[in-house]
């Protein structure tokens, strides 16, 4: 907490006048403390949530503010920060932080057992990264598709980690990605227990295709994310290995030595048992996939450095 202190006292001091950042700080500290438990950031009145969204605002020089919106998916609702990363021209969505169970803890083929995490709050990208941010700062790819709002594609694991690190973003870890999928959703999707082509491309063998992300933008999941589950698969942070509760339980990737690393949410060429949640596959960290591409995240201030920390 006096690490957060004082970086709250900075801000004010460079920012006298901003009547967010004059509120009593340790007011604000109970606030923002808030985002580490997804479960009182949702109680929390929207007012307050907006005095927070705004201080954090200040703290994240690199980004705009674009205001809070609500997102619902069946009895799942929450109110998300949505913050546009200029560099980048990126959206990407404030998820809290706090407590969950991973996995379906279900026995067999590729069943994950479950694992009991706590959380840091993060930002995410609202739509994976598509063709015309990543064309802003090329690197190699091997996209078999073409098309601005379409997302990128063969694309290895170094290639997209580099990318992200030149607009100091990173991978998400496994578990956040899982956590930013489910969005508090308990079922084997996010939206229920069934597969739901309103929700994901999958399922389309040999004719494959990846899709513009704007055809999903009105079906996103409950903080506020797109094509999480279908469409492209997306790389994370973690080497790719055995999944159970001897994974790190604060959410980190899992940074063994190996050559895989971990993918998530299904694409539109398999089946939609990919697209569960609590799917998950590994890729060769050189592979460039046809149809695995990548979403942006980054740590929040005042609450942990990220999980950018695997060997290169």
């Amino acid at each position: 907490m006096d690490r957060q202190l004082r970086e709250l006292e900075r801000a004010v001091l460079a920012n006298p006048e901003d009547p967010a950042l004059g509120l009593s700080l340790r007011r604000l500290l109970s606030r923002i403390a808030d985002l580490g438990d997804w479960v009182a950031w949702g109680r929390a009145h929207p007012h307050a949530q907006d005095q927070v969204l705004e201080v954090l605002a200040q703290l994240l020089p690199e980004f705009a503010y674009l205001g809070a919106e609500a997102y619902a998916v069946g009895e799942v609702a929450h109110r998300v920060g949505r913050f546009r990363h200029e560099p980048s021209q990126l959206e990407l969505h404030l998820i809290p932080g706090g407590s969950a169970t991973l996995g379906p803890g279900r026995d067999g083929w590729n069943r994950e057992t479950e694992r009991r995490v706590q959380l840091q709050p993060l930002l995410v990208g609202r739509f994976p990264v598509r063709q015309l941010e990543w064309d802003r700062r090329p690197h190699a790819d091997e996209r078999s598709f073409v098309g601005a709002e379409l997302p990128i594609e063969g694309v290895t694991w170094h290639a997209a980690r580099a990318w992200l690190s030149e607009v100091s973003l990173r991978l998400p870890s496994e578990a956040e990605w899982e956590f930013a999928c489910r969005a508090g959703s308990t079922t084997e999707y996010f939206w229920g227990g069934e597969p739901n082509p309103a929700y994901a491309w999958y399922g389309e063998g040999s004719t494959c295709t990846t899709h513009s992300t704007r055809l999903h933008e009105g079906a996103p999941n409950a903080f506020g994310l797109v094509d999480l589950c279908g469409n492209v698969a997306e790389w994370c942070a973690d080497v790719y290995g055995p999944y159970g509760p001897h994974m790190p339980s604060d959410g980190a990737p899992v940074t063994q030595r190996g050559g895989m690393r971990v993918i998530r949410g299904g694409d539109s060429f398999h089946s939609p048992h990919h697209c569960r949640s609590a799917a998950r596959n590994g890729a060769d960290a050189r592979d460039a996939g046809a149809m695995i591409g990548f979403r942006a995240a980054c740590s929040v201030p005042l609450f942990g450095a990220g999980s950018d920390t695997l060997p290169r």
